[in-house]
């Protein structure tokens, strides 16, 4: 079955608002990561969070957790099944996060690597622009390990959160 061109922008709009969780949580946008999620929307880290959680909350958490000793974090977006029925849409996308925290030792980093997939429902609202209704957040495999971090380097990393990049705006059109 050919895709129609409605179908065509109804999918690059959908991996854009993929892209503004990822691009806003390895940031630490807030705003950003936030305009990813429709009013009322929730999120679920099965083995991680006993209930669901707003995506107010899972920010809160992520914030509160992982700020004070964070250094950095790279989500990489693969492989998306999607499937789309006008207003609505179901996607499961593959993911690889990485991430580094200050060491325990001094010039160390801890490196947390995890593959899974985030399952998500979707909407479209009045306004045109795709939203996350409920996200499923399933790890697939995770390991970490501690290495050797030299003060310039991590400098280097610290610089590239909240550097202010020209990012998407929070309606996921170019700022």
């Amino acid at each position: 079955m050919a895709l129609t061109i409605a179908a065509l922008l109804a999918r690059a709009a959908i991996h854009d608002c993929l892209n503004r969780y990822a691009q806003g949580v390895d940031q630490r946008n807030w705003p950003l990561f936030l305009s990813a999620f429709a009013p009322g929307a929730v999120v679920v880290v099965q083995g991680y969070l006993a209930a669901p959680i707003t995506p107010e909350g899972f920010a809160a958490l992520l914030r509160d957790t992982f700020d004070h000793n964070r250094l950095s974090g790279q989500h990489l977006l693969g492989n998306t099944a999607l499937a789309v029925e006008g207003a609505r849409a179901h996607a499961v996308t593959e993911f690889l996060a990485t991430t580094l925290e200050e060491g325990a030792a001094p010039a160390t980093a801890a490196r947390q690597i995890t593959a899974g997939l985030y399952v998500d429902d979707l909407v479209c609202g009045d306004d045109g622009h795709w939203r996350i209704a409920r996200r499923t957040l399933a790890r697939k495999s995770s390991n970490e390990d501690q290495l050797p971090f030299l003060p310039p380097v991590a400098d280097a990393v610290r610089a590239t959160l909240r550097a202010g990049w020209p990012l998407a705006s929070p309606t996921g059109t170019p700022a």
